[in-house]
């Protein structure tokens, strides 16, 4: 009997494996509504008193956090998105403001009723989650800023005038019908001698993919100076940025004024995808910031 009852048990542990989706890409995509009735796609995955919600950047989808799902999967609630305009999210021709964008957060938080979140960005995600904090505080516990983007305008007008001017030209390069060169020029910069094939073909193919419209109004509205006042996060913040992404010399203290609980790692010998590209060490120390692992 006890050896029939022990193979009971074997074999449910056998079924329970076969049924657990081994990778990002098997777990079932969901759906929610905006307001404006686009269609947001999302997975989530495991339980647990933490929730991590991955924001992915520009021109990217959630498939850029496969090595976190791997490494979090049975240590957290798992929350990822396809923000509006990538991935099998719609594509509407809309305005993509970062109060846009994290709007599509808070409404997928709170369909999860998530209310005590890390927000875990990359690139433009960052600048998301920082949005959906200011919008609504209430919802977040931590943030993870993963080689963030920012834009800085200057105190005095002459600085300002002249760092707007370069913003202008930069979103310039997204206009037009066809901005498939433009976003390779974009993209190459990204890269180090280390960066994994994977992950450059990964970067090439999906971004690439960018709708135009997407593309354009997300830097137009990325780069407009209200979203810039210099606003201070107060909650607990790491900040992992690559030297390789023309980070000026004095980036750390620029970050200290900008969050008043920040842990900081400036990294080497990677590009700016350093989830993608070193995630056994990114992951030690997403999970050291957010769990206390030694």
């Amino acid at each position: 009997m006890k050896t029939h009852n022990l193979l009971i048990i074997i074999l449910l542990i056998g079924l329970l494996s076969a049924c657990r989706p081994n990778t990002l890409e098997q777990i079932k995509t969901e759906f929610i509504t905006l307001g404006d009735q686009t269609k947001i796609a999302y997975k989530t995955y495991g339980e647990g008193e933490t929730t991590l919600v991955f924001v992915h950047g520009f021109g990217c989808d959630m498939n850029a956090w496969e090595a976190q799902y791997d490494y979090f999967k049975d240590k957290a609630q798992l929350v990822f998105l396809d923000l509006p305009g990538y991935g099998q999210s719609d594509q509407p021709k809309t305005d993509y403001t970062l109060d846009y964008y994290a709007d599509a957060v808070k409404i997928l938080l709170e369909s999860l009723k998530v209310k005590n979140a890390v927000l875990v960005g990359h690139s433009l995600g960052t600048a998301i989650c920082r949005q959906t904090i200011f919008n609504s505080p209430q919802m977040v516990e931590k943030l993870v800023d993963v080689d963030g983007v920012y834009c800085f305008f200057g105190d005095d007008s002459i600085t300002r005038a002249e760092n707007e001017k370069q913003y202008a030209q930069f979103v310039a390069l997204f206009q037009g019908d066809d901005i498939t060169k433009s976003m390779e020029g974009f993209i190459q910069p990204f890269f180090v001698e280390q960066t994994p094939e994977n992950v450059r073909n990964y970067a090439m193919t999906t971004m690439t993919k960018t709708p135009q419209w997407v593309a354009y109004s997300t830097m137009k509205n990325l780069t407009d100076q209200r979203y810039w006042t210099g606003k201070v996060i107060n909650i607990p913040s790491l900040i992992i940025a690559s030297k390789n992404s023309q980070i000026p010399p004095d980036y750390k203290q620029m970050m200290n004024e900008l969050y008043s609980d920040m842990q900081y790692h400036e990294l080497d010998n990677v590009g700016h995808f350093i989830m993608m590209e070193q995630p056994e060490m990114f992951n030690r120390m997403l999970e050291e910031f957010v769990m206390g692992a030694n």
